[in-house]
């Protein structure tokens, strides 16, 4: 491993992660891709184009002057909400620790550094770079609305967290929020009024019926109850209505609509507030470019690549939905969306040379 490149991806992560690129801080998204823009700076003849929809920049950048690169690849610099502390990076046993290391700023260090070197080449390949900043709150604002601009490619890498591994296929995610109405009335009285909480409490039995909690090895579709509210506060009276929100990891299977269904027929008679969904990824694992990947992988890693799916959603979706294949392969590391958030840096250095083997 060159102590250069190990130096300069520990750089490059470690100040990524001290910004506090949170989904609700506009100004720490905008100064993340601030710093992703001086960066790129530094390197002349690159083709750069930022933007920004709805408070959430983004910068793409390829190496020619084209919007359909024969390859694209694309991380996010958003992160979940932490704690102060995971936003100072500690360095330890070779790792890096903090808030957005694996997922995955660490990753856009490897990119940023790519840039550069792919860059100085004589003759440059045809690679594109997408980074956005909204990937934890689906992406509609980001890859989703970049593909919709007309930024295309040939084969898409994610570079999300995958221990190497090469992720094909991942649920799809859907959101639905109900409102059961009742009737209030004093604590005191339940025959005056009509208690939401029944029938809320049969719908969820129902529906757990409907859609057993798996195993972590199985792959099925799952419809988890995540946010329940109920009444406004007083706990004398009878609560004049109940709303509950599912989030729903579906597999190709089944459909937003079977689900949606599913869920109303659980619970008659509750008003729909909110139904929304978003496209699972599958790309075949034989495809060419994919297996050509895994050889890339194989041959740096010393054994055979890792081909797996996902319960949770990446941005790569996007992109499979319009009929481009991709996948996601990233650094090794462990915490994802903890307090124990860490990325082995020697797996960003070899995840920088399987790139630049893949590329050729």
């Amino acid at each position: 491993m060159s102590e250069d490149l190990r130096a300069e991806l520990t750089r490059l992560t470690c100040d990524l992660v001290r910004i506090e690129s949170i989904a609700d801080r506009p100004g720490d998204l905008a100064a993340a891709i601030d710093y992703i823009a001086a960066y790129l700076s530094d390197i002349p003849g690159i083709f750069v184009e930022r933007s920004e929809a709805e408070g959430k920049p983004a910068i793409v950048v390829t190496l020619r002057e084209t919007r359909s690169p024969a390859l694209m690849i694309n991380g996010h610099v958003d992160v979940v909400v932490g704690h102060p502390a995971q936003f100072a990076p500690e360095i330890r046993d070779g790792r890096i620790y903090a808030r957005g290391s694996q997922d995955m700023k660490g990753s856009a260090a490897v990119m940023l550094r790519l840039i550069k070197d792919l860059a100085a080449r004589p003759e440059r390949p045809d690679v594109g770079f997408q980074f956005v900043a909204d990937e934890e709150i689906g992406g509609a604002n980001g890859t989703g609305r970049l593909l919709d601009e007309g930024w295309r490619c040939g084969f898409m890498l994610c570079l999300e967290p995958t221990d190497l591994g090469v992720l094909y296929e991942h649920k799809g995610g859907m959101w639905v929020e109900l409102r059961i109405p009742g009737a209030p009335a004093h604590g005191s009285r339940p025959w005056a009024g009509v208690n939401p909480v029944y029938p809320m409490a049969a719908g969820i039995a129902e529906l757990e019926r409907r859609f057993p909690v798996p195993s972590p090895d199985e792959w099925r579709t799952t419809v988890s109850p995540t946010a329940i509210q109920v009444g406004g506060g007083s706990r004398n009276q009878i609560p004049g209505s109940a709303t509950i929100t599912f989030d729903c990891r579906f597999i190709a299977e089944d459909s937003p609509e079977s689900i949606s269904a599913a869920i109303r027929a659980c619970f008659p008679g509750a008003e729909v507030l909110v139904d929304r969904s978003g496209a699972g990824l599958r790309t075949d694992p034989d495809h060419p470019e994919v297996q050509r990947l895994a050889g890339v992988v194989a041959a740096h890693t010393g054994e055979p690549a890792r081909f797996y799916r996902e319960h949770f959603a990446t941005d790569a979706r996007y992109y499979t939905h319009a009929g481009i294949p991709a996948v996601c392969v990233g650094p090794v590391g462990a915490g994802l969306h903890s307090d124990e958030e860490w990325v082995d840096i020697a797996s960003l250095s070899t995840l920088y040379e399987i790139i630049v083997d893949f590329i050729g």
